[in-house]
């Protein structure tokens, strides 16, 4: 019996894009027609251009209209219900603005097929794989990247997770049955943050990652919603509670060594901070000497401070999930 599979694509504001983006996926589709049944849910999340109508009516094809704009996450999550609904096997989602190309299809779909019923996994894009790339992402995205990445790595338990921000997912369906569920879907962002949620999510489910080296394919008349400065404190609000979730859920809830090391590392920081604001800092100000004491017990309480954490730092990393990496033979 062939496996069924769905494509997720959101819709908002794709105008010129989102039909020939369907029409490279239909491509695909009838391509690889013996070896499986490729469907399309596509989700109309009140787009003001009605991009919606570049798309024609075709067999597998089925067009969603949301009553107003609820973000990609919703347009998303509406589009997998409806999927499992129909009873598919493994979901995908992709932007409908042509920046995931369908070609990908041709390796993903094929690969997804391996993947056991029984386990939860989700497999991802990423532009980061490789060390090189022939495509240039946009000024905004990149710096994105470069802020806000570090803080994503830390607040998730994975090991060597790259482009959080990266919208071409796909799963099977015990992985999304679980994401869907009251307890987590709850949890997962609508807007902006949809992808980062959806990959704390997996994170608190100890879902394994799997990714594939991408190119994603920007035009010129590309926009992305990072250009607006509205959007910095939000997202870095979410990441550092995320941190302090994670600390809170793996090292206090659950006891361990990464607890001790943590804990030391902490006291002797107050520690540290109690000698310089009562001994040290008032000796600065009145311009004395400190005493050999005190410098003694403040260096001593810093260094002992920075050892502990170090101590934190590799308990951390040594119990962390390992991304697996997958490369296309295909798109070499």
């Amino acid at each position: 019996m062939k496996a069924s599979i769905s494509i997720i694509v959101p819709c908002y504001k794709a105008k010129n894009k989102v039909g020939k983006f369907i029409d490279e996926v239909f491509r695909v589709r009838d391509a690889i027609s013996d070896s499986c049944k490729l469907f399309v849910y596509l989700i109309d999340d009140c787009c003001p251009d009605k991009s919606f109508k570049e798309v024609g009516k075709r067999e597998g094809l089925f067009i969603f209209h949301l009553g107003k704009n609820q973000g990609v996450g919703f347009a998303t999550f509406f589009g997998f219900k409806k999927a499992l609904q129909d009873k598919h096997d493994f979901f995908i989602k992709m932007d409908a603005d042509g920046q995931h190309p369908a070609d990908y299809l041709f390796d993903l779909i094929p690969y997804l097929l391996t993947i056991s019923a029984n386990k939860l996994v989700l497999v991802k894009g990423s532009r980061f794989c490789m060390p090189v790339s022939n495509i240039e992402s946009p000024y905004f995205r990149r710096l994105g990247s470069y802020f806000l990445e570090p803080l994503a790595r830390i607040s998730l338990s994975y090991k060597g997770l790259t482009d959080i921000a990266n919208g071409f997912i796909s799963l099977n369906k015990l992985t999304l049955l679980y994401l869907i569920s009251p307890k987590f879907s709850q949890k997962i962002e609508k807007r902006y943050l949809f992808e980062s949620s959806l990959l704390k999510a997996c994170s608190n489910l100890n879902v394994d990652i799997h990714e594939f080296h991408m190119e994603a394919i920007y035009g010129e008349d590309w926009e992305s919603a990072m250009n607006s400065i509205d959007m910095i404190v939000p997202i870095l609000k979410f990441w550092i509670f995320s941190i302090a979730r994670r600390i809170n859920q793996h090292y206090f809830l659950k006891l361990n060594l990464g607890t001790l090391f943590f804990i030391a590392s902490f006291i002797n920081f107050l520690i540290a901070s109690i000698f310089f604001i009562y001994k040290i800092y008032p000796s600065i100000i009145s311009q004395k000497f400190v005493s050999a004491g005190n410098a003694n017990a403040f260096v001593g309480s810093i260094l002992i401070t920075i050892i502990f954490f170090i101590f934190f730092v590799f308990y951390d990393l040594s119990n962390r999930k390992k991304v697996r990496k997958i490369y296309f033979r295909n798109r070499i």
